[in-house]
């Protein structure tokens, strides 16, 4: 994220960014999947129809009969030895740290790719491709990992990122984004996936200590992705970008099949006694289809709004209208048809886990509303190189992983999360009101320090609500869980950054048209510095000098709309983490 801020988005015209980095999708890193409570009473188990999570004893072919879990934890609460724990939890830190790599690798290469297969009119689908892939097939990890167990699906993860890589080695565009696409899927299920099997190694009392540390590996991938990126293409070629991910990924892969060895009783040993016709069967193919459809849609529609597409335009509307209906059919499904649901969304009807996703997914919108719009304030209002601007985006990777480990020391020594969810709520609210007051004259150190409150509030919500998810909901559903909140995380994200971009175009529009007609009377040449200014930031250096200031001043005003959308959504954040309760952090796999 970081990285690809410094290499190359500032450069091009900031009104429609052409990659909307999720480092979840793309930034935060990998998130929790912990360990359910023990309080099957916080959701009745009778109010959800035959939803068979986890490790499953059939009876017959059409019956399932649902297990209670009693993991074999001779290992001090731990479901595997040190030695071989450590092992796959490293190779789960290594597919979180490419799966973040993958995502923002091509930000300083788009030009040269683009450039080097003539299709540069196309340069946005090379990176939108990953990220639609990866948004979309993320929520439905969690029930295909219960049903056909974790390792399973991480090496089927992990041979999809492989192949998307080796793809990606072509001279056809149209082949670079389908291999995109693969890798995302691929890259998608590594994440999750990856929390859901570390939430089966390690007690959710630790889990959040490990969690801050997958964070730091995965924020090290994503911020520096465009700078490896870039060394790589300078001395090898753009193609060993992909080439060299792929003998990582098959390491991954190979640790994964040799030491992932779950004891019995563990929920990520997928379904129990079925041959393979009988795990497809229990696939919730309709539910999937259409949350797919739906996410793929509506994360079209944001990433290619008011760029590609007008926001009146019939292409817009029609993705929008296309994606509600698939939506209502995914809920409709879930609820009426499927006897195993993708997602239950009974779920959501427990306090704690509304309260907790819609924190994130507030939490999201803003402060990925910030880390976009702050760097453009700088490179436009404060006229910073690339190389400037990028320096003062680093303090804030320290700050997420300051953030993230700190809030897995704390739970890990308390066993409590409520009080800090409200300090951290605190320091959030006031870290993106602090960007809200920017001036051209912030002094230098203040241009450090600024988005530090805010990505240390966010970075220990994005533990706590996972944490506080997980533990709300009885143990079969932890891997459901996680689902939920990789869907509400990745929308957040780009419809965070989708709806502070409009919010700052209109702003922007507005502002050049009011100030540019009081500076130029020719109504001609008048809307021609107008539309030039629309185009880029870059242009501000090119316009004549009686125009520059008011250039800089709409600009100053349009991240400021920016600010303050991401200030409201913010604050929507805080007030719904007040309604999480407090869930006892479990300090053995079995809850004990």
């Amino acid at each position: 994220m970081t990285k690809s801020d410094n290499n190359g988005i500032h450069n091009h015209p900031h009104l429609h960014p052409n990659i909307i980095h999720d480092p979840s999708s793309e930034t935060s890193g990998i998130i929790a999947s912990e360990l359910a409570a023990e309080d099957g009473n916080l959701i009745p188990n009778d109010s959800f129809k035959s939803h068979t999570y986890g490790s499953i004893e059939s009876q017959d072919n059409d019956h399932h009969q649902e297990t209670n879990y009693e993991i074999d934890e001779p290992n001090g609460g731990y479901a595997l030895p040190p030695a071989q724990l450590y092992t796959v939890v490293s190779s789960l830190f290594m597919a979180s740290f490419l799966s973040a790599l993958d995502a923002t690798v091509v930000t300083t290469l788009l030009t040269l790719i683009a450039s080097d297969l003539h299709a540069i009119k196309n340069i946005s689908w090379i990176a939108t491709a990953y990220l639609l892939s990866s948004s979309a097939f993320q929520p439905i990890f969690g029930k295909l990992s219960d049903i056909f167990g974790r390792k399973f699906i991480l090496i089927g993860c992990t041979f999809l990122f492989g192949i998307g890589c080796l793809i990606c080695v072509t001279d056809s565009l149209l082949w670079l984004v389908i291999g995109r696409f693969i890798t995302g899927w691929g890259g998608s299920g590594l994440t999750s996936v990856g929390t859901m099997t570390m939430s089966d190694l390690i007690p959710l009392r630790d889990r959040g200590l490990y969690q801050g540390l997958a964070n730091i590996c995965f924020g090290l991938g994503s911020a520096s992705g465009g700078f490896i990126g870039g060394i790589i293409a300078d001395t090898l070629g753009w193609k060993y970008v992909f080439i060299l991910q792929i003998p990582l990924a098959i390491v991954v892969g190979l640790c994964i099949q040799l030491y992932l060895n779950l004891p019995e009783g563990s929920p990520g040993l997928g379904a129990h006694g079925q041959d393979i016709w009988q795990k497809l069967k229990r696939v919730d193919f309709l539910g999937s289809f259409c949350l797919i459809s739906s996410l793929m849609l509506i994360l079209t529609a944001a990433s290619l709004g008011g760029r590609d597409i007008e926001y009146s335009s019939n292409t817009f509307i029609l993705l929008s209208i296309s994606s509600l209906i698939l939506l209502s059919g995914f809920f409709y499904v879930e609820a009426y048809i499927s006897e195993e649901p993708i997602i239950p969304i009974e779920l959501l009807g427990n306090r704690t886990v509304l309260a907790s996703s819609l924190t994130n997914w507030f939490y999201t919108m803003g402060i990925f509303a910030t880390m976009f719009f702050v760097p453009i304030y700088y490179t436009s209002v404060l006229d910073m190189t690339a190389s400037e601007n990028g320096l003062r985006l680093v303090p804030n990777l320290f700050s997420i992983s300051l953030g993230s480990v700190g809030a897995g020391l704390y739970m890990k020594k308390t066993g409590k999360y409520y009080k800090l969810t409200v300090l951290a709520g605190i320091i959030a609210i006031l870290g993106v009101y602090k960007i809200t007051l920017i001036t051209p004259t912030i002094p230098t150190w203040q241009q450090f320090l600024l988005l530090i409150p805010s990505g240390l509030g966010y970075s220990c919500i994005l533990t706590i609500t996972l944490l506080a998810l997980i533990s709300a909901t009885p143990f079969k559903y932890q891997a459901c869980t996680t689902s939920i909140q990789y869907t509400f995380r990745s929308t957040g994200s780009t419809l965070g950054v989708s709806a502070a971009s409009a919010i700052f175009q209109n702003v922007l529009a507005t502002e050049l048209t009011k100030r540019i007609y009081l500076i130029i009377k020719d109504p001609k040449d008048a809307q021609k510095i107008i539309n030039q200014a629309l185009d880029s930031t870059n242009y501000i250096h090119q316009a004549p000098k009686s125009v520059q200031q008011a250039i800089r001043s709409s600009y100053e005003s349009g991240c400021k709309g920016a600010f303050y959308f991401a200030l409201g959504t913010v604050t929507l954040g805080v007030l719904s983490s007040l309604f999480m309760r407090e869930h006892k952090l479990h300090s053995t796999l079995n809850r004990k």
